[in-house]
């Protein structure tokens, strides 16, 4: 085997012809290309996520079984959002989902059982994620839909199962006496 002076040996064929080439000696060139179908692509999510997160009023979804008084003294619910109670005379639901026999306690009782377990879960879910100051109390609010013909002692009971739950904050919505839109009384 004969004897070679050592030189310089690229590791593979382009990167030799790069540095002898006479144009750019090796250097990078200043001129990067961009792709932008990735990026438009990125962007319109993100532009359909934000728009389906945004809201911009707090309008209410009211339930066909449900028709709630009139009031005049009302204001829109703006931009509140909110743990939302439906009543009636024969349908109690929070957040869609409805109560067992044994989850309403008997009438005698001062508030629903089930509803005071099922309010501190979400109050104390959201204390957990958006944090609280130990200081002030907890600033959920309870948005009540209740029907025109329910009982008061069954609102009373809500009422009195929200505070032992820790809710501060609750409103009750109305229709207003003159326009058809759903508003909030505290």
């Amino acid at each position: 085997m004969s004897v070679v002076t050592p030189g310089r040996r690229p590791a593979f064929a382009p990167i030799g012809r790069l540095r002898s080439s006479p144009l750019s000696g090796g250097k990078k060139s200043g001129f990067v290309s961009l792709n932008l179908t990735p990026m438009v692509d990125m962007f319109t999510i993100l532009v359909v996520f934000l728009i389906q997160l945004f809201k911009a009023s707090g309008e209410v979804q009211l339930s066909s079984k449900i028709t709630v008084p009139r009031s005049l003294a009302g204001e829109p619910l703006e931009g509140e959002a909110g743990t939302v109670v439906q009543v009636s005379a024969d349908l109690l639901l929070l957040e869609g989902q409805s109560f067992s026999e044994e989850e309403m306690g008997s009438e005698l009782d001062v508030s629903i059982p089930g509803m005071v377990a099922r309010l501190t879960k979400v109050r104390e879910v959201n204390e957990k994620i958006f944090g609280r100051d130990p200081t002030m109390p907890y600033d959920g609010v309870l948005i009540v839909q209740a029907d025109l013909a329910t009982d008061f002692r069954l609102v009373r009971r809500i009422i009195a199962s929200s505070n032992e739950a820790g809710w501060a904050k609750m409103k009750f919505v109305t229709q207003p006496a003159a326009t058809g839109k759903p508003e909030a009384a505290e």
